[in-house]
């Protein structure tokens, strides 16, 4: 019972004709293939210049469809390029009668990752993992792990020695940073409590505190001090567990969706500088 609750709270899916026209229309659309086939639409949104790319992942009552004025002032603000993936079951897959769940979501993730290092030419290291809310559990999982499995159509890395996705060139582990905006420590610990995550724990989803500890980028969390969504608390275990915690951003005042649009890309704009000030020259 209790990982159907979680699992419903987790994935409220917004009506997916609005989006429909949103995505159809727009010349960024792409799609993506997933490990099983399944088809997922996704926005690269350019910007001349850019240092990094932001891989986003986005949160649970949203799609990229609705989410897309805010990539757009994300990728001005910040001068990144910004790739926003959907996770299976939302937006247009919606349409066709896929049904989001966590694992749908890791290898929703995995595509996108996939077409950044591979199609579109971008080397890990230039890679920030950007996840929002349920989209920490796919951003963390992705940044915490050394491989990424080939995709349907074949696509995969020479310099791997058949470990796809395992050269520095390629691989998570070596992605150029991470944020975390009002991250989960596991869905059952947003939800219920700890202990009831630890006596629930084959049901729970997302458990993030189990791998953050692996991420070797540096790590930025922002939360609002007075989410009741996802408790700040969620927030706070995962940077004591950081292995290169980045000076977090504990936003007063502040709940789970009001965090200030400005301030939040204004403090984001702070560590990807200090990021690509501390990056190798190419």
């Amino acid at each position: 019972k209790m990982g159907g609750i979680i699992s419903q709270l987790a994935f409220p899916v917004p009506d997916p004709e609005w989006s429909r026209g949103v995505l159809i229309s727009n010349p960024q659309l792409l799609r993506l293939e997933t490990t099983k086939k399944e088809m997922i639409p996704a926005l690269h949104i350019k910007t001349p210049g850019s240092h990094f790319t932001i891989l986003y992942s986005h949160g649970n009552a949203e799609d990229i469809g609705i989410s897309l004025p805010y990539y757009e002032v994300m990728a001005q603000h910040l001068k990144v390029d910004v790739f926003a993936y959907e996770y299976v079951g939302y937006s247009l897959s919606a349409l066709e009668g896929a049904k989001p769940s966590e694992t749908s979501c890791l290898r929703s993730i995995d595509a996108a990752w996939r077409y950044l290092v591979t199609e579109a030419g971008v080397d890990a290291s230039k890679i920030i993992i950007f996840g929002r809310s349920i989209g920490s559990g796919p951003a963390v999982d992705l940044a915490s792990r050394k491989t990424v499995k080939a995709g349907a159509r074949g696509l995969d890395c020479t310099r791997c020695d058949r470990k796809p996705f395992s050269c520095p060139s390629h691989s998570p582990l070596h992605c150029g940073g991470v944020v975390l905006q009002s991250p989960l420590s596991s869905g059952a610990r947003a939800v219920f409590s700890k202990f009831i995550s630890v006596v629930g724990y084959p049901f729970d989803i997302f458990k993030n505190y189990t791998k953050v500890s692996s991420i070797k980028a540096q790590v930025l969390i922002m939360h609002g001090v007075d989410d009741d969504v996802v408790p700040c608390q969620n927030g706070r275990e995962l940077h004591a567990l950081l292995k290169r915690p980045y000076e977090p951003f504990w936003i007063p005042n502040c709940g789970h969706n009001d965090i200030p649009e400005r301030e939040s890309l204004d403090y984001a704009a702070k560590f990807l500088a200090a990021l690509q000030a501390a990056s190798p020259p190419t």
